[in-house]
């Protein structure tokens, strides 16, 4: 379930932390509600209770606690630190949770092998680890930090899917498609570590049954294949609406293989992960690939 239903019930999970109370505060100004937190040891506090008196974020000790009152959430985002990441994600996805963002970067890779693997077996969604969030201006939908805490001046309302290995390249192309007369869908950073729980394929299938995107943009870098993924299921007449590519990383074309360049996912290894391959594959399948960063806006307004 990567599309949320409306009136979907978010929960955050270590939004008592200084992160996750920024993010927290960013999501409820936006004005996606949150339900609930969890926070083992501090429940029965309330976070960003306004002075007016208002009900802040009510924080329980558990899911299973936060159950007693709200019933199982559909979503949850977790903003713990690294080493508590899979046991916070192993308590959603047991509880029933189908749709699960982790913003938190670091986590360690058999962690998030794990995370996935159970996830598959319950038919739960993951984005992340190191996910900067999800957004849907139209519906003032905002799950994690993403836009920081003023997403309009970067995110307006429109038909277009951004999906970005970089979290701060989702603002810089919501920003892009703004400044050309565009406005997006949904943005969602997939994050950049070599276990994506969504990845650009799984996205893009998401939206093919989504009325209001007409076409989508990945924003990819070295290292992995997700982006051949992508060229594969245009190819095969999965993926059917367009798709505008941009490859980053060109400079790394001189250098070593086996050289970990940002993201713990942007690795070359061999031919495999090259950019230039990468680009070759989504061209071949049909997809609008931009040499330039600039020319993405036209790219989608010619198609």
């Amino acid at each position: 379930m990567l599309l949320l239903p409306e009136n979907f019930k978010l929960i955050g999970q270590g939004v008592t932390g200084s992160e996750g109370s920024r993010g927290l505060k960013t999501m409820l100004d936006y004005g996606t509600k949150v339900i609930g937190g969890v926070t083992p040891g501090k429940g029965g506090q309330e976070v960003l209770a306004l002075p007016d008196g208002r009900q802040g974020v009510p924080i329980f000790n558990s899911i299973k606690e936060l159950e007693e009152k709200f019933g199982i959430p559909d979503a949850s985002v977790i903003y713990v630190p690294p080493l508590f990441v899979k046991a916070a994600a192993i308590e959603a996805i047991e509880a029933g949770i189908k749709f699960i963002l982790i913003f938190t970067e670091k986590v360690p890779t058999a962690d998030s092998a794990y995370i996935y693997a159970l996830a598959q077996e319950k038919g739960a969604s993951i984005i992340g680890p190191s996910s900067v969030g999800l957004i849907n201006p139209k519906r003032k939908l905002k799950i994690g930090s993403i836009g920081g805490a003023t997403p309009d001046r970067v995110f307006l309302p429109g038909n277009i899917c951004v999906i970005s290995k970089s979290g701060g390249m989702s603002s810089e192309i919501g920003l892009h498609l703004k400044n050309n007369g565009l406005g997006v869908s949904y943005a969602l950073g997939i994050g950049g570590d070599r276990i994506a729980g969504t990845d650009f394929a799984d996205f893009l299938m998401a939206v093919e049954n989504d009325p209001e995107t007409k076409a989508s943009i990945i924003f990819g870098e070295l290292g992995g294949t997700y982006e051949e993924r992508v060229g594969e299921m245009i190819a095969a007449g999965k993926i059917k609406k367009p798709v505008v590519a941009f490859i980053a990383g060109e400079f790394t074309m001189t250098l070593p293989s086996e050289v970990q360049f940002g993201h713990a996912g942007a690795i070359i290894e061999g031919e495999r992960g090259k950019p230039d391959h990468k680009r070759k594959v989504l061209k071949e399948a049909g997809a609008l690939v931009a040499e330039d960063f600039d020319e993405i806006a036209q790219l989608l307004k010619d198609k």
